[in-house]
């Protein structure tokens, strides 16, 4: 990754470090934010030692402590060397005055807090890096005239292989020729290696491989990791080119699983571009000339996808190739007085949307009146089709040094995982910026309900040529229908029910409507889905005092705490900003530059408000939409980063801190801090206001306050 540091001020610079290197230990906490933190006293103390695991198992620890007075520790020595997690890591005071909780690994402190007694937890997620086999993991709790019950797991999150037998692709007759369809032998080579109990896949370096397989439209995967346990796949450098719907990986069930090392693109390409030649607003059409360096399009209409939309390109000056523009959904496409050249015929609304009723005319004339130059094309068979890879319900998961160049529909979906997933070098970018506006029609990162925290660093995207969010982190809250003595009849507030995301001994959050005020946490004793219908029962040990029907519901153990995403960009490439979109609870955003890049922290009608995020030694700009917007926000911390053109908008947000940051790239009038909605805000020290006064850089309602 090429980046550069901070430009204004005198703030931390941002490195884009390497992860350190095997042997050296390094300690990342991701915690919900809690100042004040104290240093460990003199108490008696009782040892409880976990057996040390053997090699290959993710899970290696759990503890559930009763209430207790007692100063108590727990030490776990770790098997193998890597990375570990503490994740379902909670402690809660019953009574008293405060509880010490110190955390230490490899013979260093990696977290010290005081929990008290409250309506919340206070959680203990820790992420702790290269440890080595021997080292020791160490909980202590350390009660000050209180009593208290302590809870957490420990995961070992990096794949090994020891003892794996080596399956060569080309053994099962893959040629890598970059013509002959090696899809077959591919798979067969990934059976073979997990029917041996723990096997490694290898390609040959350099070579091209073509998977093509069905051209049906059947959506087949190229690496079927379903329920597979202890496997590698090994690119090696080497490039896979899939054909459209397909996808190169299902990791559904699995475990120990590694991908690593592989070029990835498709052919045909879902999309086109199309040289804008004319824009006929009442007629809703668009006719376009096709370059060479595409096959000659298809023509006809999409007939499996209602919301079948293409993208119009404004650039930002005269032969940019970056902009702005709208998707605008298309009805056929048929051709002129050549092959190349082309008219797209468009649909009056967004039927098959989420907003079906939108009218697609103001889109169109605002292409014609700006000067859009290009029209990208879903392809009339292929685009919007299929996933590039996906995980679901997966443990110990490493994907590393992937170069995606282009996907047809989302690239990658990473859902209801059960432990660690770990993103390293993982890009989606076009290789030809110089011309091409399309890296995936739909979500980028679509990261949802995540038990343990996703660990995303050393990636590259070209956000701003995916026609959905960069990526998006979020989770699903639950309507109270009827509260009964302990039980609670709950729904989703979007789609479809997922009771299986519950279990004994986790913990829910009841709020009131609209996430204003925490009636109070209870752990769950019981699940039963068997209703019939979308709703379903959890019983937990005690409701909190005054739950009632309306009010909204958190599974805190699916909110994707403890997530990281570090040392990662995006470029301002394509013809629309990059984005994300923050339903999560302490997630921690470091040392990232983002560039063009939307901003958006929100409960929105169906998640959690966004507490616990940490931004930090980051740079963002946003040209299209110049605002970081945190809606409902809670307990947040934005240090040492820069914005570049961006104001701080903080709407129905409490307790969110700004400190060390620069702003360049202002407006004269522009506000660095916006505060609305009740927002309270707290401007530590070290932030630089662009050379301007703090009064002329802060701006806030009647309803709100900033404090200096």
């Amino acid at each position: 990754m090429k980046a550069t540091g901070l430009s204004c001020g005198k703030r931390a610079m941002i490195k884009f470090a390497s992860r350190a290197k095997k042997g050296c230990l390094r300690l990342v906490v991701v915690l919900p934010l809690v100042f004040g933190l104290a240093a460990i006293g003199e108490a008696e103390e009782r040892v409880g030692s976990a057996p040390s695991s053997a090699p290959g198992g993710t899970l290696v620890d759990s503890v559930d402590q009763p209430v207790t007075t007692e100063t108590l520790s727990w030490t776990h020595r770790v098997a193998e060397a890597g990375d570990y997690q503490l994740g379902m890591a909670w402690v809660e005071v019953i009574s008293g005055e405060q509880v010490e909780v110190m955390i230490v690994a490899g013979g260093k402190e990696v977290k010290s807090l005081v929990a008290r007694p409250g309506l919340t937890l206070q959680r203990l997620e820790t992420r702790i890096e290269n440890l080595s086999a021997g080292d020791e993991i160490t909980v202590k709790a350390t009660p000050k005239g209180a009593s208290y019950r302590l809870g957490y797991q420990i995961a070992f999150g990096t794949p090994t292989f020891p003892g794996a037998k080596v399956f060569q692709v080309k053994d099962f007759g893959a040629v890598g020729d970059g013509k002959t369809d090696d899809f077959a032998a591919i798979r067969k080579a990934v059976a073979a290696a997990r029917k041996s109990g723990c096997g490694i896949v290898r390609f040959e370096k350099s070579k091209t491989y073509r998977a093509i397989g069905l051209t049906d439209f059947t959506e087949e995967t190229l690496f079927d990791l379903k329920g597979a346990k202890h496997v590698k796949i090994e690119g090696q450098g080497s490039m896979i080119v899939l054909h459209p719907p397909d996808s190169l990986a299902v990791v559904d069930g699995a475990e120990n699983i590694q991908i690593d090392g592989f070029k990835i693109d498709y052919d045909p390409k879902p999309y086109y571009q199309g040289m804008i030649r004319k824009i006929d607003v009442e007629a809703m059409t668009i006719d376009v000339d096709v370059p060479e360096r595409y096959p000659v399009p298809e023509v006809g209409k999409n007939t499996f996808r209602a919301p079948f939309f293409g993208r119009s390109f404004i650039p930002d000056a005269p032969g940019a190739r970056s902009g702005h523009g709208h998707n605008i959904y298309v009805e056929e496409v048929t051709r002129l007085d050549s092959e190349r050249h082309l008219r797209i015929h468009l649909r009056a609304n967004a039927m098959g949307s989420d907003t079906p009723d939108t009218s697609l005319q103001p889109r169109v004339r605002h292409a014609a009146e700006h000067g859009a130059t290009e029209f990208v094309v879903p392809h009339v068979k292929y685009g919007h089709r299929g996933v590039g890879t996906s995980i679901t319900g997966s443990a110990r998961v490493t994907l590393s040094n992937l170069h995606y160049y282009c996907v047809p529909h989302f690239w990658l979906p990473i859902t209801h995982n059960v432990g660690p997933i770990t993103l390293t070098n993982v890009d989606l970018k076009t290789p030809h910026p110089e011309t091409e506006l399309l890296v995936s029609w739909r979500d980028g990162l679509h990261i949802k309900n995540g038990r343990w925290g996703i660990l995303i660093e050393e990636s590259d995207w070209d956000g701003a040529s995916s026609y959905d969010d960069s990526f998006a982190i979020y989770s699903r809250s639950q309507k109270m229908v009827v509260v009964s003595e302990k039980t609670m009849t709950i729904t989703p507030t979007f789609l479809s029910k997922e009771p299986f995301l519950w279990r004994k001994g986790d913990w829910a959050s009841v709020w009131s409507p609209g996430q204003k005020q925490l009636r109070g946490m209870g752990r769950v004793v019981e699940v039963d889905a068997n209703t019939g219908n979308q709703t379903f029962h959890v019983t937990l040990e005690s409701m909190p005092d005054g739950a009632a029907a309306g009010d909204i519901v958190l599974h805190e153990e699916s909110l994707n705490r403890g997530s990281l995403i570090r040392n990662c960009s995006t470029s301002d490439i394509g013809s629309e900003n990059s984005s994300t979109r923050f339903r999560c609870v302490d997630v921690q955003f470091e040392n990232n530059r983002f560039e063009d890049f939307h901003f958006w922290l929100h409960a929105g009608p169906n998640g959690p408000r966004p507490r616990g995020i940490i931004i930090r030694d980051s740079y963002l700009s946003d040209r299209e939409s110049p605002t970081l917007n945190f809606q409902q926000g809670l307990n947040c911390l934005l240090s040492g980063n820069e914005f570049d053109g961006v104001t701080l908008n903080f709407q129905d947000s409490e307790n969110m801190r700004v400190e060390g940051n620069c702003w360049s790239g202002m407006k004269d009038d522009q506000m660095s801090v916006k505060a609305s909605k009740g927002s309270t805000v707290h401007l530590g020290g070290g932030n630089d206001w662009a050379g301007g006064k703090i009064e002329k850089r802060v701006e806030t309602d009647g309803s709100s306050t900033v404090e200096r």
